[in-house]
């Protein structure tokens, strides 16, 4: 999730005015439609508000999840401006850009072999996933995972000047100390928004870059090829008023022609050999090429811009070709009575609803129902809680005719009493939910429109009658926290550790969330049954904040992620 994204979130907040229906002055009038309404609510299925969401904004590409042969033939400079004009290209330009959103890139490391750290429950493969924020500080990542020694350099731990703060000052970096123990030994690791041929990171692969210094096999997925033909390509003129600020921005835009490839996606690096690794498309719920475009073509090409109108188009504009996908890998794991470990590195959509998202995950995991290895899914799955899908008035429209919860919202606030009481209750909603996107849902009362999501994937079964992992036992955490999920990510006082805030949180009270997620398929029959074998299960999670915040500017907007699974079963692990 992109900071424009998240920004938008509190936006999204406020207040419609109620249709100028349900200001008539006719008392008997009101009252008809107040009660139509109502009985048209309760006469629809629960699923009719996803429904009509869904049909209005997704559509689904078609499935390409056929195992690679080779990796696919970077575009010519010629071709990302072409594509910068077109959503639809034709001949071969069309089949090359298929093959490249299509066919993973694969990369096989002689050196690379298993770790399998031990803890008290034995031998593990350790896993991490990490939204690296398209690899922008890649010099810290890299230590980060590789070296402690050079993080410490990079990201000094300075004392306080305040004894009073020395304490906490002790304990801090004890935990990021313990954290680059953690990813030292990792096994596996994915990756969120890693760049390739980028000019914000130096058009460096980071993908191969990272695995190259961890000796890990690697495959990368494109997600989106960016094409914006004046932030990306520089192949559209674009000016300033002020001289020399605009000798500034030209040097800024300049691009390398022979370096800029575009590329921008999700990657699984691995010690262990991986093999049939494929690409599965997600059903579309934002168009980031077309809708992107339409804003663009609004503006005049070639015109005087003011700075501060350059600096908000820079921020929220992103013309891309692709879309949202998982990245689908087996890993050869001898402890697995497959031999094989399935992973899947996803990325769900910011710029939608819940509902959206929802339907992703379904055709996800449809796509893994016939899988009897155990699975690893992972990834950001930017569940906010919100709708997120950009604001313009056919979208207001419509998101209040299919919104149900709007139209019972006006008929509770008809009646005064239950409206102060709903006003009152609003504190202890908003607490209900925080940091937690797996709180119980209720609408109108208990409103948690992401908990869905997490209902259709706990009650997930898959061919062999297997499940996810949801039972959260206090004896697999550390410090030891219970409740859902909580022993494959990790848990606070209230709800989840949360994994992406806006660099001003005003301590909490905003702009936290829990977008990433480990979720484990090992051998449960039953979702949140205690005594099931632990081999394979997720096992003392780890939110990496203290790590990610070490260097004054963090490293990224995420924190890593981290989970031990047992490569067999505990003795007394019940």
């Amino acid at each position: 999730m992109n900071a424009t994204a998240a920004n938008k979130i509190a936006r999204a907040r406020h207040a419609v005015p109620v249709p100028s229906l349900l200001r008539a002055p006719q008392r008997p009038l009101r009252l008809c439609v107040i009660f139509s309404l109502l009985l048209l609510f309760f006469s629809i299925p629960a699923n009719a508000q996803d429904s009509a969401i869904i049909h209005l904004e997704s559509q689904t590409l078609p499935n390409t999840s056929a195992p690679n042969t080779e990796n696919p033939a970077l575009l010519t400079f010629d071709d990302l401006v072409t594509l910068s004009h077109t959503a639809d290209p034709t001949g071969d330009l069309a089949h090359r850009l298929d093959s490249l959103l299509n066919t993973p890139f694969l990369h096989e490391d002689p050196s690379a072999k298993p770790i399998r750290p031990t803890t008290n429950l034995g031998s593990t493969l350790r896993l991490a996933m990490w939204n690296i924020e398209r690899g922008l500080n890649i010099d810290l990542i890299r230590a980060a995972l590789t070296d402690p020694t050079k993080f410490n350099e990079l990201a000094p731990a300075e004392s306080p000047t305040d004894p009073k703060n020395q304490k906490a000052h002790i304990a801090h970096r004890a935990a990021v100390d313990s954290q680059l123990k953690k990813l030292s030994d990792l096994d596996l690791l994915i990756l969120n928004e890693a760049d390739l041929g980028m000019k914000r990171t130096n058009y460096d692969n980071v993908t191969a870059d990272l695995a190259s210094a961890l000796h890990m096999n690697y495959a990368f997925a494109t997600e989106f090829l960016e094409v914006d033909p004046i932030f990306n390509l520089n192949s559209e003129e674009v000016h300033l008023p002020d001289a020399q600020e605009d000798q500034r921005l030209q040097t800024d835009l300049q691009v390398d022609h022979d370096k800029y490839h575009g590329l921008h996606g999700t990657a699984i690096l691995s010690r262990y050999p991986l093999h049939n690794v494929r690409i599965f498309r997600l059903p579309v719920c934002y168009d980031w090429y077309a809708n992107e475009y339409a804003a663009i073509s609004s503006l005049e090409q070639g015109r005087r811009w003011s700075a501060e109108k350059l600096f908000k188009e820079r921020i929220e504009r992103e013309l891309r070709h692709g879309g949202r996908m998982a990245l689908i890998a087996d890993i050869s794991v001898p402890e697995s009575p497959t031999g094989q470990v399935t992973v899947v590195a996803a990325h769900l959509e910011n710029k939608c609803t819940p509902a959206c998202r929802k339907k992703q995950m379904i055709a996800l995991l449809d796509q893994l129902k016939s899988n009897t290895n155990p699975v690893i899914l992972a990834g950001d799955f930017n569940t906010t809680g919100s709708d997120n899908t950009p604001t313009s008035i056919r979208n207001e429209i419509m998101k209040r005719i299919t919104d149900y919860q709007f139209w019972i919202k006006q008929v509770i606030s008809y009646f005064n009493p239950l409206g102060l009481a709903k006003l009152a209750l609003y504190p202890l909603h908003y607490f209900h939910s925080y940091n937690d996107p797996t709180a119980y849902h209720l609408p109108i009362i208990w409103d948690n429109r992401e908990r869905p999501l997490f209902n259709y994937i706990e009650n997930f079964r898959f061919d062999d009658g297997r499940t996810f992992d949801f039972r959260g036992r206090k004896k697999f955490t550390d410090p030891p926290r219970a409740r859902t999920l909580a022993d494959s990510n990790e848990r606070q006082w209230k709800g989840f550790v949360p994994t992406y805030s806006f660099t001003r949180d005003f301590g909490g009270v905003v702009g936290r969330f829990k977008l990433d997620w480990i979720l484990v398929k090992p051998f449960t029959m039953n979702p949140r049954q205690s005594k099931q074998p632990l081999k394979f299960a997720p096992t003392y999670p780890t939110t990496m904040q203290e790590l990610n915040s070490a260097p004054a500017d963090r490293i990224s907007d995420h924190p890593p992620i981290t989970v031990d699974l047992p490569l067999t079963e505990p003795p007394s692990s019940n």
